[in-house]
């Protein structure tokens, strides 16, 4: 027998993560005035982002605040969503 008896998938630190835990990606929405509200997913924040509806706060984790003006506007997009089946 040659070669080491280690089992080299292990050893080198390639483990798998474990497949039947699933990571769900979201983005922290605060109002305007700093209160948290629904988290989003990644997507609705880059769109709210380049419309210039929201500002990042936080980059890790990722947080994202609305504008003043369009508040009212972004809130009813991201409770839509909730709604939606």
């Amino acid at each position: 027998m040659t070669g080491s008896s280690i089992d080299t998938e292990n050893a080198a630190g390639n483990r798998r993560p474990c497949p039947s835990v699933k990571e769900t990606r979201t983005v922290k929405v605060q109002s305007a005035n700093g209160k948290p509200i629904n988290p989003c997913h990644p997507a609705r924040a880059r769109q709210l982002s380049r419309k210039k509806r929201v500002v990042r706060v936080c980059r890790h984790p990722f947080t994202i605040r609305s504008c003043q003006e369009y508040q009212t506007e972004a809130m009813q997009q991201l409770y839509l969503e909730d709604l939606a089946p």
